[in-house]
């Protein structure tokens, strides 16, 4: 098999339009980050508020991961057995509790439940928006609906912490909160009147058989036969974990520290005076802007006969301009384009890798497929907060985003690698005259 090869298996042509799907989906999911996003804006300048130290906060914004890293393949499995719809309006739900529990949340564990409880939400919502979209897509569209869906992710990331923190700066924190809550409440109204079930009807005889269990054994020694025999989908959620690590987790949970360690309190632009909450919130919202308007477009190149790796380099490269320019910024412009580079990198990176990983998913484990991959996403960017408030106390910041260049230098190598294994193993083919 080489890195172009179709799908496992190829899915009849789905019933249900990507329109009719794509919209309740995308705005649901938009409105739940919403909170979320608010806090990696705000959270480091509210400590007084929410009674944390600042050691605390890498842990606040990390731990709500650590909970997906196993929740996402046990995810994955239910949205197999009992369907999609029910269980991503079941996330909803808990995103609405758990973003209006930041508003009352004093302390280090009354906090942390709340976090922990937003983990769980969004395993149930990212597991499953990414399997509906494999659902009624198929190898000729995949890369442009995974953009088109991460469009609405990055415009929730994009208009979390932009209105989040304005919210915060007009209204106080907890005020910010409630408010937050009622966008995802309205999300959640959205998806239990609008959203469709797109759990393909043959799946649904087999699902008992697929979720059975039989024994922590027995499943590890699926895993990794379906791993080590597919290794452009090991290189897929490798390059995730990476992309979500230096975005998601570095530059989301640091941004903030880096604007108030290079210009202080706020800066005067144009003669307006503008906070670091403020300043971080619109710097993180353009970023997620960027990334989601990247991301369609990539997503269009890959499924031509450009092919999804040729894209996936370039987000690599972009990344590399990006981190690096940031690492030695001390001017606004100069983090205005740093940050701009790696949200391009961000956005193209999540649309062709998801379609990547898509392509190469059997039909009828596409939700265990997809809820691995969140978590190696997952992984990456619960690493991000804790590797860098851990990093900042002993060097510079700027070693944090270079360390992030560094990691995608190998990143880069790693999908040539990959390229040419899988070009052996096609030549070495019998009857492969290539």
């Amino acid at each position: 098999m080489t890195l172009s090869s179709p799908p496992l298996s190829a899915p009849a042509p789905p019933a249900i339009s990507p329109a009719r799907l794509i919209l309740p989906l995308g705005f649901a999911v938009a409105m739940s980050l919403f909170g979320d996003l608010t806090l990696y804006a705000v959270l480091v300048t509210q400590l007084d508020v929410v009674k944390l130290s600042l050691a605390a906060v890498g842990i606040m914004l990390g731990i709500n991961r650590l909970i997906r890293i196993p929740g996402n393949p046990l995810a994955g499995m239910l949205f197999d057995r009992w369907g999609r719809r029910r269980l991503f309006v079941l996330g909803m739900t808990l995103g609405v509790f758990s973003t209006a529990g930041y508003a009352l949340a004093r302390g280090f564990w009354p906090f942390l439940a709340m976090r922990l409880l937003w983990g769980l939400a969004w395993t149930l919502i990212n597991v499953g928006g990414m399997t509906m979209i494999l659902d009624i897509s198929t190898p000729a569209n995949r890369g442009r609906l995974l953009g088109m869906y991460n469009t609405w992710v990055l415009a929730g990331l994009a208009g979390g912490p932009l209105i989040g923190g304005l919210l915060v700066s007009e209204f106080g924190f907890r005020t910010a909160m409630f408010l937050c809550a009622a966008f995802t409440g309205l999300g959640w109204l959205v998806a239990l009147l609008v959203l469709p079930e797109t759990w393909p009807r043959e799946q649904r005889s087999t699902s008992v058989r697929l979720f059975r269990w039989s024994g922590p054994r027995q499943w590890m020694a699926r895993g990794r036969v379906l791993w080590q025999s597919q290794l452009g989908l090991v290189t897929a959620s490798l390059l995730f974990m990476l992309t979500l690590f230096a975005g998601e987790g570095i530059v989301f949970s640091t941004i903030s520290l880096l604007l108030q360690q290079r210009f202080g309190a706020g800066l005067s632009m144009g003669g307006v005076y503008v906070a670091v909450a403020s300043m971080g919130g619109m710097l993180l919202g353009l970023r997620s802007f960027l990334a989601g308007a990247a991301g369609p477009l990539a997503g269009h190149w890959s499924d031509t006969r450009l092919g999804r790796w040729p894209v996936v380099a370039l987000s690599l490269i972009l990344g590399i301009i990006g981190f690096t320019v940031l690492g030695f910024a001390f001017s606004p412009l100069w983090i205005l384009i740093g940050v701009a580079l790696g949200a391009m990198s961000s956005g193209i990176a999540r649309a062709v890798l998801g379609a990547l990983v898509g392509d190469l998913s059997p039909v009828a484990r596409q939700g265990a497929v997809m809820g691995a991959y969140a978590s190696m996403g997952d992984i990456g960017s619960a690493a991000g907060p804790f590797l860098a408030f851990a990093l900042v106390t002993l060097v510079d910041l700027r070693w944090v985003y270079l360390l992030c260049t560094a990691l995608f230098v190998l990143g880069l190598g790693l999908i040539v690698y990959t390229r040419r294994r899988e070009t052996r193993l096609a030549t070495a083919q019998p009857g492969n005259s290539r």
